[in-house]
């Protein structure tokens, strides 16, 4: 019996090409995902955050809208986005927020230098946070008619209130037109990713009571906030 052998190398090459062609495409979804992957949601979520302060501005608009008409039953609905979906087909993270209405959070003292101070009221606010992934976090809050800007390295009013100062004359004129928000029904908080709306309306709690109090010989304006740090160069400014 005459025994040949034939070796053929065809098969082993083809192995050999489909590893080297798996390995190179693992390769570029790994430089994909560490690189370019946060790059894209810092970006979406950094834009997610434009369009909350852009949102946010519309509440506030809206608000206005109330304080300056004082027309009970006419509600204005204003959009707010929580958070982003993450990318499809890539590993990500998805960005959620959360909305909430606070309850006697900002409080204005005012004192004349009597025992008992004619102004110590309490005030709510809506305040918006953020829970990203990648973009730094920040929060929007509306209290007394200012929206505030938050994040870990400080706080500033991005839009101010309803505050005129008149110092022309002798004496010093301080025109301070304040908002309380309170919230109707039991829920006064929200989180996800999906877009809610809050759902504003004007309504006078005292409607006996003079909406225009006029406090003269002022000793000392006290404001008790989560973000002094705001409302004091607020003030110091428009002073």
């Amino acid at each position: 019996m005459i025994k040949k052998i034939i070796k053929f190398d065809n098969g082993v090459v083809g192995i050999v090409v489909a590893v080297l062609l798996i390995g190179l495409i693992v390769a570029v979804v790994s430089l994909i995902q560490a690189v370019y992957v946060p790059k894209w949601m810092e970006e979406r979520e950094a834009e997610h955050m434009e369009q909350v302060v852009t949102q946010f501005a519309q509440l506030k608009l809206a608000i206005d809208t109330h304080v300056a008409n004082e027309q009970p039953l006419t509600p204005i609905a204003s959009p707010i986005t929580l958070g982003n979906k993450e990318l499809p087909y890539l590993m990500s993270l998805r960005a959620y927020g959360s909305l909430e209405i606070l309850s006697n959070s900002f409080n204005i003292k005012i004192d004349d230098g009597s025992f008992s101070s004619p102004l110590d009221k309490s005030f709510g606010t809506i305040k918006y946070t953020s829970m990203n992934g990648y973009f730094i976090d920040q929060s929007f809050i509306y209290e007394n008619g200012a929206m505030i800007t938050s994040q870990r390295e400080g706080n500033m009013i991005s839009m101010k209130p309803s505050i005129s100062v008149d110092n022309t004359t002798q004496n010093v004129t301080i025109t301070f037109k304040m908002v309380n928000i309170t919230p109707v029904g039991g829920k006064t908080n929200g989180g996800g990713y999906g877009t809610t709306s809050i759902l504003t309306e004007y309504y006078n709690t005292i409607p006996d009571l003079v909406n225009y109090i006029e406090i003269s010989n002022v000793k000392n304006i006290t404001i008790n906030t989560s973000y002094p740090n705001a409302w004091s160069l607020f003030m110091n400014w428009i002073l």
